[in-house]
């Protein structure tokens, strides 16, 4: 069960700054960033296909 304590500690522990480059090398391996950039590339060139879609522009 959790309390209102827990949830104030969550709360507490989450930190909405951006992270270094430093930071994330010392975590995350280069392949899993270079994984996540790949990705996030992907998305962002999906999201501009539908964006450009000339489909009901008429």
């Amino acid at each position: 069960m959790s309390t209102n304590h827990d949830t104030d500690r969550q709360e507490h522990e989450f930190d909405p700054r951006p992270v270094s480059d430093e930071q994330l090398r010392e975590e995350y391996s280069r392949e899993q960033v270079e994984r996540w950039r790949k990705n996030a590339d992907k998305a962002h060139s999906e999201w501009f296909d539908v964006m450009n879609n000339p489909y009901g522009k008429d």
